[in-house]
């Protein structure tokens, strides 16, 4: 009888086990399916935006929101509460955060990666970076230190970073068209096109600056970027027909079309210079994006072991030059941003860099 009450006994146990087990994998999927609502979600807004409404009424269910990026900010952040072992929904909420210039709740984000995992290399690095924007530089060294302790030839690699996009920001803006040799290339960056698919004034003016420059390098490579498609064409594509329209060969013309956004579009720069071959390249685009844009390139060519210097030249999108000379804490952020997505460090990892 021991013996049968024992099996009994083992038999529902067993049962129970199994109940509470079968329970626990079904909440781990409705946990599972509930994450990647939640993340897809984030990064349609962070992509495309959409109905905010829409949004706090169907999957937040109550949250109140006040942009796309705090829609961003709000889908990691429920999915991190379900998953809060995921390091990475928690750089997704601090991602979200610096579109937002959230910065000291970016920080903390940061602080509290780094207390989970103390090898986050990466959450130091942005530590670094917002310690440098706020002018700490006592902060700053400490988290380089910090980084240091982790891997010290990485930590080298960014300090140069630091140092090489400080220079940048601090050169004054340069509107005398380079004359360089003939393995020189010319690369004008897009401006998103209207919704009817005309060129807008920003892309126009830098056109017009890049004609200059290709007038004065007849022997030069051209070379037109933007993939954000309006009504069929992209930036690269008009461009390229605007050019041939003036005069330019189109033989000369390369068009990169493929990129949505800045450092999408530098990698595929470089990719395409480094196929082609090019000893200098002279940057064309406006006053307001050149120190990020001018950074981001030369870390993508540094990527490929190309030692080709980058010679800025600017439409000027400013009142004055003097103006243009400005560099507030909101451009440094975003010089760094994508100085450190570039270099590898993801906005939002395994979704984008």
């Amino acid at each position: 009888m021991t013996i049968k009450k024992l099996a009994v006994g083992c038999g529902v146990s067993l049962m129970l086990a199994g109940a509470v087990f079968g329970t626990a994998l079904a909440a781990d999927a409705t946990d599972g399916a509930r994450i990647r609502e939640l993340v897809d979600t984030g990064m349609h807004y962070y992509w495309s935006g959409g109905d905010i409404k829409k949004a706090e009424a169907e999957v937040f269910k109550g949250i109140t929101l006040h942009g796309r990026y705090d829609v961003v900010e709000q889908a990691f952040a429920e999915a991190s509460k379900l998953a809060p072992e995921r390091i990475d929904l928690r750089y997704g909420i601090a991602s979200a955060r610096i579109l937002q210039k959230k910065l000291e709740d970016a920080a903390e984000t940061y602080i509290g990666i780094t207390r989970v995992d103390p090898h986050a290399f990466d959450a130091y690095t942005w530590l670094a970076a917002l310690a440098h924007i706020r002018g700490d530089d006592d902060q700053y060294r400490n988290y380089m230190d910090a980084m240091a302790g982790i891997d010290r030839d990485s930590a080298d690699a960014y300090r140069k970073r630091f140092l090489r996009a400080d220079a940048n920001m601090a050169e004054a803006p340069n509107q005398d068209v380079p004359v360089l040799g003939e393995k020189s290339t010319i690369v004008i960056l897009g401006y998103a096109l209207a919704e009817d698919g005309t060129m807008r004034e920003p892309l126009m003016q830098r056109l017009e600056i890049g004609l200059k420059a290709a007038k004065a390098n007849p022997n030069a490579r051209v070379m037109v970027t933007g993939g954000q498609p309006q009504s069929g064409v992209t930036e690269g594509d008009m461009m390229m027909r605007w050019l041939v329209e003036q005069g330019i060969d189109r033989d000369r013309i390369m068009v990169e079309d493929k990129s949505k956004d800045t450092v999408g579009n530098m990698l595929n720069i470089a990719n395409l210079l480094n196929r082609h071959t090019t000893d200098d390249v002279i940057l064309v685009t406006s006053a307001s994006h050149m120190r990020r844009a001018k950074t981001v390139l030369q870390d993508a060519l540094d990527q490929y072991g190309l030692d080709a210097p980058v010679h800025p030249l600017i439409a000027l999108d400013f009142d004055s030059i003097e103006e243009a000379s400005k560099v507030s804490d909101s451009e440094k952020l975003v010089v760094y941003r994508d100085m450190l997505r570039v270099s590898g460090i993801w906005a939002f990892p395994g979704l984008q860099q």
